[in-house]
């Protein structure tokens, strides 16, 4: 039922105005799904229109047999809702939809699984515009949706200079991080500035608390001054916790106990504790990411690593008012999604969430939603300060007055603190 509900879903998102994509999966059978650049030094969804790279998209699926699935794209606005003002011949040269062919069994594991991954831009294939995309994988036979994942096209015309700054408000000085930036648009004529360039800042590639709909506040030249201590406030968040399961007889960091039942591996991470309210402490995380790795590695990390329960614990005497927790990270794709959700036990004073992971490392958090808002916060959870290390990524889109679709014309990522 969950199912037919989500293709139900996704349907609609391409019928109606005003539904946002996501990266979700809408088969319980598929996990670990991920886009890899082939530019190594880049690690986020993105490629530069008519360059070499490539995105490679993995993903596995719970099971013996193999299934025939496709792919296709979908181009989206800023604001990942679906561009109906183009059409896919506008967007794409080439096929349309094609087969994924590049098909791996699991190798010597508890779960069998099947390996599935595509490249693209490829032979059959090339994109003709920049900005937000979808690609979307669907089950050959039934044409079912699988799974959607966001990437980005960049054709870069526009120089970015970030001018992040600490608060100065009280509310906020201790917590929180202004990002402002200016944008140097020399290359693009612009009768109507204000309209016709917007941007969007994402924190450590979220998608839960992104700033979207940017507008610049002030102009001076050929300067976009994008200037706003309110709209451009995010909460400075805290370093990730760690877990570290590569290896499935040795306890690596996070990890209190590992054993074999029900012929599956479970892996029980240390209780975890609020760390709200406490000072800041310094330490090494990902901002968020994970990778799946075996230890000691015996071959490819994506056939050879093993799935495994792992039941996440967050200690707490009485549960949070009027909120629902989640678990965060990389890993639940950055996105709010029900099968991250935590339930409270009151005779064990405590969240538990029961998550099925591949073999690996990675960073993860706790963050709250509050009745009524659509923003994961940690203030409660996982604590706010204004120190933390996070990797912004600012996106400026530009439509001109004639323009069919925002185009993509600016992406600066940097480290703030």
């Amino acid at each position: 039922m969950r199912n037919i509900l989500c293709c139900l879903l996704f349907l609609l998102q391409l019928c109606c105005f005003g539904i946002p994509f996501k990266n979700e999966t809408f088969k319980n059978s598929i996990r670990t799904v991920f886009l890899e650049n082939s530019n190594t030094e880049i690690d986020f969804p993105l490629l530069h229109l008519n360059s070499e790279e490539q995105l490679t998209l993995h993903f596995d699926e719970i099971a013996k047999t193999t299934n025939n699935f496709e792919y296709s794209f979908i181009k989206c606005t800023s604001s990942w809702e679906l561009d109906d003002e183009v059409f896919i011949h506008d967007f794409i040269e080439g096929l349309e939809t094609d087969f994924i062919s590049d098909i791996h069994f699991s190798e010597n594991t508890a779960i069998d699984y099947i390996h599935y991954s595509f490249s693209f831009p490829n032979q059959n294939s090339r994109f003709l515009l920049s900005g937000n995309y979808v690609v979307v994988v669907k089950d050959q036979e039934t044409k079912e949706v699988v799974l959607t994942q966001k990437f980005y096209i960049l054709d870069q015309k526009v120089n970015i200079t970030p001018q992040p700054k600490n608060p100065v408000d009280f509310d906020y000085r201790y917590s929180h991080q202004i990002i402002n930036f200016t944008v140097d648009h020399q290359l693009i004529t612009s009768d109507n500035p204000i309209n016709e360039f917007r941007a969007v800042v994402l924190q450590n590639g979220r998608y839960d608390n992104q700033k979207t709909d940017l507008r610049p506040q002030f102009i001076r030249g050929n300067q976009l001054l994008f200037w706003d201590d309110d709209q451009n406030l995010f909460e400075g968040a805290n370093e990730y916790r760690i877990l570290d399961f590569r290896d499935l007889k040795l306890k690596g960091v996070g990890v209190s106990e590992i054993f074999y039942e029900d012929s599956i591996f479970h892996i029980i991470p240390n209780v975890d504790y609020k760390r709200a309210y406490l000072k800041y402490k310094s330490t090494f995380d990902h901002n968020g990411g994970y990778f799946i790795q075996q230890k000691p590695l015996t071959g490819d990390p994506n056939l050879v690593s093993d799935y495994a329960y792992v039941h996440f614990r967050l200690r707490r005497r009485i549960p949070l008012d009027s909120s629902t927790v989640f678990l965060t990270g990389a890993f639940t794709g950055n996105e709010t999604k029900r099968d991250y959700q935590m339930v409270y036990r009151d005779s064990l004073e405590h969240y538990e969430a029961h998550v099925l992971m591949k073999q690996g490392v990675y960073d993860y958090a706790y963050a709250a939603r509050k009745v009524g808002d659509s923003i994961l916060k940690w203030e409660d959870t996982d604590g706010c300060h204004y120190q933390t290390e996070n990797q912004y990524t600012i996106l400026i889109y530009f439509q001109g007055f004639g323009d069919h679709t925002e185009s993509l014309i600016g992406v600066k990522r940097f480290s703030y603190q």
